[in-house]
C-alpha cells in the first residue's frame, strides 16, 4: 500500500484494490491512509454510486474468495463509519449498499452482511436546511440591537459560536461543489457561511456609522478591536478577518474626527491585527499562526478555498490523455488540506452560549443589513464631513 502513495498515478481499480487489501479478514486496518483519502477524493474520479458498484460486482466474481468478500464488506463498513452523510444524502448510494446487505443475507453470508449497518447513520438533513430563526429574548435580561449591554469577551464568543455551527454544517461534497464550479452555485450551506463572513464584517460597520457623533463611533471601533483580541485569543481567525475586514472599510477609515479620539495603543493593536490576517506573502503570517495552534482553531476558510482553487486549476485530475491514471500528486495535496478542515470540525470551542443572544445576533446582523442603503445615504450626506446626525 505505500508503493502505491508513493507512485505518481494509479488507475481507480488499482486503487479500489488497495484499499480492499488494507484490510485483514477480521477488519484490522493495517493503514488508514491511503484508504480515508481515496473514499473522500474518489468523487473527483468516480461518483459514489460507481464505485459502490465496482465493489458489488467484485463481490459476486467467481474469482471472489470468502476472505476477499469479507475484506470488501469490511470497506464498505469503514466507508460507511467514517463517510456517513454520503449515504445519508445519497439515496441511490444507500440503495445499492442495502441491495448489496440483503444478497449477502441471500446467499447465506449472514456473518458478512451484518458488518454492513445502514440504520446506524444519522441523519445529516437538519444540516443541510437553510432556516431563519426568529428570537425569543428572556426577561431575565435586557437586550439590545445594538448590542451595547455586552462585553468584548461575551461578543467575541458568541460570534465565534454562531460562526463554528454554520462552519460544521459544511460537508466535503460541499467543498468538491466549489472546487468543481469554482463558485457557490447550487451550494447553499456554503453559500451561507461565505454570506455570514460578510454580514459580520458590513453588520460592524453598520454599528459604527449608527452613532450620531465622532466620539461615539471612536467608543464603537475600540470596543470591537478588543472584541478582535478575544477572537484572536479564542484562536477564532475566521471571525478576526471578518471584524478587522469591517473595522478597515473605507467608511470607517476615512472618518478623521473619529479616528483622532481612538488611542495610539488602541491603533497600535489593530495595526498588528491587520498586519497578521494580511494577504502579503499569501497570508504568511496567518498560516505560520494558524499552523502553531492546538486544541480549537478556526480558520479563515476564505484561505483554504483559494488553496483548494490553486491546487486544482494548477494539476490535472488524471495523469494521462485517456484519463485512466488518477494523478495521485494532486489527490495527496487536494486531501491535505480538506482533512484538516474536517479534523477542525470535530474540535469545538469551550463556549457556554446563550440560545436567545445567538438568535437577538443573527436578527441584528440582518437587519442592519437591510438598512444598509440608508446607510449608505447618511455616508453620502454626512460621514465625510463628520457631522452630527440623528
Amino acid at each position: 500500500m505505500e508503493s502505491i502513495l508513493s507512485e505518481q498515478s494509479a488507475t481507480v481499480d488499482e486503487l479500489v484494490e488497495a484499499c480492499i487489501q488494507a484490510f485483514d479478514e477480521k477488519g484490522t486496518l493495517k493503514d488508514a491512509s491511503l484508504v480515508r483519502m481515496f473514499l473522500m477524493m474518489h468523487p473527483w474520479y468516480i461518483p459514489s454510486t460507481d464505485m459502490a458498484k465496482k465493489l458489488v460486482l467484485k463481490s459476486q466474481e467467481e474469482s471472489c474468495s470468502e476472505e476477499l468478500r469479507t475484506r470488501i464488506c469490511h470497506l464498505v463498513k469503514y466507508w460507511i463509519s467514517e463517510f456517513p452523510a454520503e449515504f445519508n444524502l445519497n439515496p441511490e448510494l444507500e440503495e445499492q449498499i442495502k441491495d448489496f446487505k440483503d444478497l449477502l443475507t441471500t446467499e447465506g453470508n449472514e456473518r458478512q452482511s451484518q458488518l454492513i449497518d445502514l440504520d446506524s447513520v444519522p441523519s445529516y438533513k437538519w444540516k443541510r436546511q437553510v432556516t431563519q430563526r426568529v428570537p425569543s429574548v428572556s426577561k431575565k435580561r435586557k437586550m439590545s440591537l445594538l448590542f451595547d449591554h455586552l462585553d468584548s469577551t461575551e461578543l467575541a464568543e458568541h460570534l465565534t459560536f454562531l460562526e463554528y455551527k454554520s462552519f460544521c454544517k459544511i460537508l466535503f461534497q460541499d467543498y468538491h461543489s466549489f472546487v468543481m464550479h469554482g463558485c457557490t452555485v447550487d451550494n447553499p450551506i456554503l453559500e451561507r457561511f461565505i454570506t455570514l463572513f460578510n454580514s459580520v464584517s458590513q453588520w460592524i460597520q453598520l454599528m459604527v456609522l449608527s452613532k450620531p457623533t465622532a466620539p461615539q463611533r471612536a467608543a464603537v471601533v475600540a470596543h470591537f478591536i478588543r472584541v478582535a483580541q478575544k477572537l484572536l485569543q479564542l484562536q477564532n481567525f475566521n471571525t478576526l478577518m471578518a471584524v478587522v475586514g469591517g473595522l478597515s472599510n473605507s467608511s470607517i477609515s476615512r472618518l478623521k474626527d473619529t479616528q483622532s479620539h481612538i488611542s495610539a495603543e488602541t491603533n497600535k493593536v489593530f495595526n498588528n491585527l491587520i498586519e497578521l490576517v494580511t494577504s502579503c506573502g499569501n497570508y504568511s503570517q496567518y498560516r505560520k499562526r494558524f499552523s502553531e495552534c492546538s486544541g480549537f482553531r478556526f480558520p479563515i476558510l476564505g484561505v483554504h478555498l483559494k488553496d483548494l482553487i490553486a491546487v486544482h486549476v494548477a494539476l490535472p485530475d488524471w495523469a494521462d490523455k485517456e484519463k485512466t491514471q488518477v494523478n495521485l500528486a494532486k489527490t495527496q495535496q487536494l486531501y491535505a488540506i480538506l482533512q484538516e478542515l474536517a479534523v477542525i470540525q470535530t474540535t469545538p470551542p469551550s463556549i457556554d452560549s446563550n440560545t436567545d443572544l445567538l438568535n437577538l445576533l443573527t436578527v441584528s446582523a440582518a437587519y442592519w443589513i437591510e438598512h444598509v442603503e440608508m446607510v449608505k445615504l447618511i455616508q453620502l450626506f454626512g460621514v465625510d464631513q463628520e457631522q452630527n446626525w440623528s
